[in-house]
């Protein structure tokens, strides 16, 4: 056992709830624990596996049991062995990884069954090599943290300021399933607001011959159609129960098709653009509404990227509710399932960036270029270069990552916002891909240069203000959004984590930085209302690492501010 925020934490088995609520089967078999390990900077077979590592924590973490540093010339090699109950097969069984990070090879009784690039993003494996009794599991990963090609988020080989210590290896759930012969692969769900129906799409492997959706509200049925020819269905839910964060429902929903059955949930809710007092602003239900948010990087000290419970998930999106926040911006990284499930439970809107990559960018981008005005262009060759994005293998696998980013996060009520690219960070042809992503997904809003380099596309016009006073203004055409800003950093004594120390501006005590705050807010803020702004985005949640501007420590041991005061900020923070 370990401790996580004053809570015991099973090593044994961690992080065992079921990870795809809006996908779940009855069939569950989770392989998180302890794994054989070992790192070599060889691609054979090691004839010793030396330690053991507790996954799903990568290499790096403390609840790893590793802490090490991983190279690119690294091996990183696991094995698990197990048996799966007598009567768990049903035909077939699946094997799904929830993230690994970055390439790697899997093998099942010594044959390869799979090869995955990336590090964002879930894969499944049909395990045909499953034999009766024991079974040898193993996975071979390299990460090149510095690569150009791949996403790679905040990490970095040398963790100093805004970007932080690398993730490698397996850092998701683990676990297997057994399914039928013919399954459902994937669901749509649409919720027609205007419309009051919900539409469901199915995608099923094999011949359709006996289909089944039924919706419930509160356990009590409010609907149930089969799937037509094209496998789609429309069903009409009357006065149907509209979700907000302030009122935040959610309808279950059954899918039977032939011998398969999944288990989904979702919400009625639109995200547009509407107008108020002559300014276009963000809509929720064809209503204005402000969202009042914080920047949330997702990352803990003892275990990196990867949460380290699901109730650790749940106090901390208790807490944003509790300092009346509705929303929360997902900064650079894709966060297991169930944390969305919780934002949706619990009524908090979510923009989701996606993840960046491309080479090393240059101090000129990031530290110079926006504070001395300086503007850049996207589509062509040199800027290719200058934003990162100089080799078209890296381009390539940005797009690529596009539509399965989008699948995977689709039917996800709360989320309201894609955040394309942020602060020039891997930009590239942002006016062609937001076009690309419109197609992808026409139900949310799109914040296409979250920050600067702005090239007109998009729903929003999105600032960073930082050092500065905030003074921005829209174009008339798209949303104002301040979505990034503020930073103001206090150290609190043994909750640091390393000397080099970062923030925007820095406070002594909880009393000056509470202060500062709320004149920030009531000189800057505040009177944008008036200007159309409808998205504020503070920096941050919590402190990472070195970056010291969280509302808590990165222990999440202390609040630097108290609940009510900034719950009493956000209060005025609507639209009348």
């Amino acid at each position: 056992m370990m401790t996580f925020e004053g809570k015991k934490i099973d090593l044994d088995h961690p992080l065992f709830d079921y990870p795809y609520p809006q996908f779940q089967r009855e069939s569950y078999y989770c392989l998180n624990g302890r794994w054989e390990f070992e790192i070599d900077q060889s691609s054979e077979r090691p004839t010793v596996y030396s330690q053991t590592i507790v996954v799903p924590f990568a290499p790096e973490t403390e609840l790893s049991g590793i802490q090490a540093k991983i190279k690119a010339e690294d091996h990183l090699h696991y094995r698990r062995f197990f048996t799966l109950p007598e009567d768990f097969n049903r035909g077939r069984v699946l094997l799904h990884f929830e993230a690994v990070d970055q390439i790697c090879d899997v093998y099942l009784n010594g044959v390869k069954i799979y090869h995955h690039e990336g590090g964002y993003l879930p894969f499944t494996v049909d395990c045909l090599e499953l034999k009766p009794g024991k079974n040898e599991l193993r996975v071979e990963v390299q990460d090149d943290t510095d690569s150009p090609i791949f996403p790679r988020g905040k990490q970095s080989n040398k963790p100093k300021g805004i970007w932080y210590t690398p993730t490698s290896g397996i850092y998701g759930t683990v676990w297997l399933e057994s399914v039928p012969r013919q399954v459902i692969q994937y669901l749509k769900i649409d919720p027609l607001f205007d419309e009051g129906k919900v539409r469901v799409a199915v995608r099923f492997e094999g011949r359709l011959t006996e289909s089944l959706v039924v919706v419930k509200y509160l356990g009590k049925e409010v609907g149930r159609a089969s799937f037509n020819e094209q496998n789609e269905v429309e069903i009409d839910l009357g006065n149907f129960h509209p979700w907000t964060p302030e009122d935040p429902c959610l309808y279950q929903l059954e899918v039977t098709c032939n011998e398969d059955h999944v288990s989904s949930y979702f919400a009625m809710r639109k995200y547009s653009i509407v107008e108020h007092n002559g300014h276009p602003v963000f809509g929720l239900n064809n209503k204005p509404y402000f969202l009042t948010g914080l920047l949330d990087q997702g990352y803990g000290p003892e275990c990196g990227l990867t949460p380290p419970s699901l109730e650790g998930m749940e106090r901390e999106l208790r807490r944003v509710k509790e300092m009346g926040f509705n929303m929360l911006r997902k900064h650079i990284k894709i966060e297991p399932m169930t944390w969305y499930a919780l934002c949706d439970k619990l009524g908090i809107i979510v923009i989701q960036d996606f993840v960046n990559g491309g080479a090393p960018y240059k101090k000129k981008l990031i530290y110079l270029a926006p504070f001395l005005h300086l503007h850049y262009t996207d589509d062509q060759e040199a800027d290719y270069a200058r934003l990162g994005r100089g080799d078209s293998a890296s381009r390539e696998q940005f797009e690529k990552d596009m539509a399965p980013t989008v699948e995977k996060l689709y039917n996800v009520p709360c989320i309201a916002i894609w955040t394309l690219f942020n602060e020039g960070w891997g930009q590239f042809d942002s006016f062609r891909l937001t076009q690309v992503l419109r197609k992808l997904d026409g139900t949310r809003l799109i914040d296409s240069t979250s920050g600067w380099f702005d090239q007109g596309a998009g729903d929003f016009s999105s600032h960073h203000v930082y050092f500065k006073k905030i003074k921005i203004e829209g174009d008339g055409k798209r949303i104002l959004s301040l979505s990034e800003f503020g930073g103001y950093a206090y150290a609190v004594p043994a909750h640091s984590v390393t000397s080099s120390k970062f923030g925007y501006k820095w406070l002594k005590g909880q009393k000056k930085l509470q202060l500062a705050i709320k004149k920030l807010y009531e000189e800057e803020v505040y009177p944008l209302l008036s200007k159309g702004l409808s998205v504020a985005v503070y920096t941050q949640l919590t402190d990472v690492e070195g970056e010291l501007n969280g509302l808590f420590t990165y222990d999440r041991k202390m609040e630097k501010v108290d609940f009510k005061f900034m719950a009493a900020i956000n209060e005025r923070l609507k639209f009348e």
